[in-house]
């Protein structure tokens, strides 16, 4: 099946350029084709509709290659430019493609044509690609350059293939400087191995990948960044190099260190409180220890001697004396009984006068008894009674005084 080229022949010369068309026609080409012989008018076909490929006689009367070839040029459009020649030397044909001719034949050895024909047309598609390729790159750097961070491309072996004014920005070199270099001279020495074996092979192997690292800027001073890494794809799929937008993340590195060496502290001195705390329960279990001692030993001394000689006296006494003798008996016998001490710490804003009413009520004395052992009016010690009922909560409770103290 025949393949449709669109060629534009420039040649003065009809039969010549017949024989141009039945030459494409037997390589399997079906020319669609237009004759031109002016610079004019091969600028106006150029302009008119799109062509596959040029071919142009090399000498004239009126025009020649190199000149059309300057037409071909000027117009912006990239084609396949070869040159048909009755006569050209070597060294003619040498010039010719130093100025941009993409091949020749000669008039006489046509058989050429063809082959020629099919190299540089696919040469003319890798050209295109290529130059599309380009554009997209040179637009990409264009929005590159538009991102804060630092975003830098390289190559598959790691060399800078783009490098963005974040990156500059972040690493103190100019795009002049960095292109070209290996991705390694932002690393210190010592994480050389790091990027190899923590940042390069696992995003060749994942596709992307991402990391902290520490990296060096062009003042020598060292930093923490947060890489986001992808593969870079062409068009067709195929992975031809790597892209990585970089953000300085030292702030936060120093601010987690800063946490790290704030609890290590904390929990020192939580170890330490700890240790005092211990420290201080011993201690105050050996004050109550020693308090309860003292306090076993005076209620020993106060029931083993005392009383006793309290006793012997109030026998020996007149019955005016033993009254007296008996209300001492009973306060010695108060003193070692826990009742003021319960009193006092369930009943705080007892006072001290209303814990000793509270004291003589329940060993039975009258209020008349407490009125004359306490030097006070009898009404006085109505008012204590109220009050002390009114603390205690027994307002409105038909309990007696003495019964409740009793139980305490």
């Amino acid at each position: 099946m025949s393949i449709q080229l669109r060629v534009l022949i420039v040649e003065d010369s009809e039969d010549d350029a017949a024989l141009l068309v039945r030459e494409l026609r037997r390589a399997g080409y079906e020319p669609v084709f237009k004759r031109v012989e002016t610079a004019k008018a091969m600028s106006a076909e150029l302009k008119r509709q799109e062509w596959d490929i040029v071919i142009c006689d090399y000498v004239m009367p009126k025009f020649s290659g190199l000149k059309a070839l300057s037409v071909l040029k000027n117009s912006g459009v990239d084609l396949p430019f070869i040159i048909i020649s009755g006569k050209i030397g070597e060294e003619t044909a040498v010039e010719a493609m130093k100025a941009g001719v993409h091949d020749y034949c000669m008039k006489d050895n046509l058989t050429r044509l063809g082959p020629a024909i099919h190299r540089e047309l696919k040469e003319a598609v890798v050209r295109r690609e290529r130059k599309l390729a380009q554009e997209a790159l040179r637009d990409q750097a264009q929005i590159m350059d538009q991102v804060h961070d630092s975003v830098i491309s390289t190559d598959l072996d790691g060399h800078v293939t783009s490098w963005n004014k974040g990156a500059k920005r972040l690493f103190g070199y100019s795009a002049k400087e960095a292109l070209g270099k290996h991705i390694s001279f932002v690393y210190p020495a010592d994480q050389h191995q790091f990027l190899q074996q923590k940042v390069i092979k696992p995003l060749k192997k994942k596709g992307q990948h991402e990391v902290e690292v520490r990296m060096r800027r062009k003042s020598g001073e060292d930093f923490y960044a947060h890489l986001s890494l992808s593969l870079l794809k062409d068009r067709k799929g195929s992975v031809v190099g790597m892209i990585g937008y970089s953000m300085d993340i030292t702030p936060r590195k120093h601010a987690e260190e800063a946490l790290r060496e704030t609890t290590k502290q904390l929990e020192i001195e939580r170890e330490a409180l700890e240790r005092k705390n211990i420290t201080l329960r011993e201690i105050l279990n050996q004050i109550d220890a020693e308090k309860n001692n003292l306090k076993q030993q005076i209620t020993t001394n106060v029931e083993q001697a005392i009383i006793p000689t309290l006793l012997r006296l109030k026998e020996s006494s007149h019955t005016s004396l033993s009254r007296n003798f008996e209300m001492l008996e009973k306060d010695l016998r108060e003193i070692v009984s826990p009742f003021l001490q319960t009193l006092k710490n369930n009943y705080s804003k007892l006072s001290p006068r209303e814990l000793e009413v509270c004291r003589l009520i329940k060993n039975g004395m009258t209020s008349k008894e407490i009125a004359e052992a306490l030097h006070l009016s009898l009404m006085t010690i109505h008012k204590y009674r109220e009050l002390i009922r009114k603390k205690l909560g027994l307002v409105n409770n038909d309990i007696n005084l003495r019964t409740y103290l009793q139980s305490l």
